[in-house]
């Protein structure tokens, strides 16, 4: 009875090797190319969608807020918050803390008829488009920059003529 079993085990590895090779319980190459090529295509699309999404969503550029300020106001008033912070450090040599800036800031505000909204917008929507705000702030360092050279130019006019003055004042 043992032989038997044994036989019988055997006949039916042999009848599952055959149907295997004869290709009766396995899918033929032919359909196995043919899920793969269908499972290549649904890929090429789906990575296809894919990238046109990322494109069309990455071109998309967030609309300006219609209370933001316009570029030349806005670059004004970070100009002139700029030189008032700088003013109020030289005048009093000492680091300026959150109750004196926002003074300035707000004695700036109201210089230019801007409210904190607009202006807290206005950096919102320039902070999320940093190659536009790096020109604004390109543009703010250049006319500080102006201003100081004209400051130093006049320095040097007062200079000689105190020079001009004095000389001929020492001549009696």
């Amino acid at each position: 009875m043992k032989v038997l079993r044994t036989e019988q085990w055997k006949v039916g590895i042999m009848e599952s090797w055959n149907n295997g090779i004869m290709g009766k319980n396995i899918p033929s190459v032919k359909n196995r190319l043919r899920r793969k090529d269908g499972m290549m295509s649904f890929l090429k699309k789906a990575l296809f969608v894919s990238i046109v999404l990322i494109i069309v969503t990455g071109c998309l550029r967030d609309p300006k807020p219609s209370n933001t300020l316009k570029r030349e106001k806005f670059i004004r008033v970070l100009t002139d918050m700029h030189i008032g912070e700088s003013m109020f450090l030289e005048k009093n040599r000492i680091k300026v803390d959150s109750l004196q800036s926002k003074s300035i800031y707000l004695s700036v505000l109201k210089k230019h008829n801007v409210t904190e909204k607009q202006m807290e917008e206005t950096v919102l929507y320039y902070s999320r488009h940093p190659r536009d705000y790096d020109k604004i702030y390109t543009e703010v360092v250049s006319r500080m920059q102006s201003m100081n050279e004209q400051i130093q130019g006049e320095k040097k006019s007062d200079i000689l003529l105190e020079k001009k003055l004095l000389k001929k004042n020492a001549k009696p």
